[in-house]
């Protein structure tokens, strides 16, 4: 079966992409140093003057909100990767539709479906710089087409705790299961692969921190429990789940992001 590419139409199912990671610099862009970011990406951000916006990664994108670590002296955090990619989220900043908290956040623009038989992985290695008042980032997604509770994982800071959150049936509320403790600026490496079936999909998310020893956990989304008839997608970057205009903000870095499809 096609699976389906929201920007670039379609591929046999039997094909796999792969992309390989780059060498970073804190004198190139986003797109420069993660070249995925262009081709695999869309960026949920905002406009010059603050407005939400959905834009392009181009290798020349970079703004206040997404840029490079280091690109110059003002914008440069201690303890993180030169070059890694800054997502910065002020708190209280607009919200996309169906959500109340502000994004600068990467969005895949290949769907896949419960339902169709494949491995898709999302890895990354990600830092969290700075945390909102409410202490609590999502830096990492699976999320669904459909309006109602299609987020069908996150992959949430809490107060010091990686956290995996959970919606077995569609429209369910969130069950959060901890995984590792993660303090500010730990090295945080994850994979997150979904796994499907003509019944379900297995999402098996791995975290290290600072190179420890890894955490691993399956969650089962069948298809009868509403998990169907909609396209599926990876996220990463700085969701921040502080929706007051506090001054406060989110800061996640990503020093490695990579994505395959089969």
């Amino acid at each position: 079966m096609p699976i389906k590419l929201a920007k670039w139409g379609t591929i046999a199912a039997a094909a796999t992409l792969t992309f390989t990671a780059f060498a970073i610099s804190a004198s190139n862009t986003p797109g420069e140093n993660f070249p995925i970011m262009e081709t695999q990406y869309d960026l949920q951000s905002f406009d010059s003057s603050g407005n939400t916006d959905d834009i392009p990664v181009t290798n020349s994108l970079q703004d206040r909100f997404f840029y490079s670590n280091c690109y110059n002296s003002t914008h440069c955090y201690s303890n993180v990767p030169s070059g890694a990619a800054i997502f910065k989220t002020p708190s209280g900043f607009g919200a996309t539709p169906n959500s109340n908290f502000p994004r600068a956040e990467l969005r895949a623009t290949k769907d896949f479906f419960n339902g169709d038989i494949f491995t898709n992985i999302q890895t990354g290695t990600a830092y969290i710089v700075t945390a909102p008042s409410t202490n609590s980032i999502i830096f990492a997604q699976i999320h669904g087409e459909k309006t109602g509770g299609s987020e069908m994982f996150k992959l949430r800071w809490v107060d010091g705790e990686v956290i995996a959150g959970v919606k077995a049936s569609f429209g369910d509320d969130e069950v959060k299961t901890n995984l590792i403790p993660a303090a500010l600026k730990d090295k945080i490496a994850y994979t997150l692969a979904a796994t499907g079936t003509s019944t379900q999909i297995a999402v098996t998310i791995t975290v290290s921190v600072n190179g420890g020893t890894p955490v691993s956990k399956t969650f089962t989304y069948l298809k009868s429990n509403g998990w169907s008839g909609f396209g599926l997608y990876f996220k990463a970057g700085d969701y921040n789940q502080d929706a007051s205009n506090d001054g406060s903000e989110a800061v996640v870095a990503y020093s490695v992001l990579n994505v395959t499809y089969n």
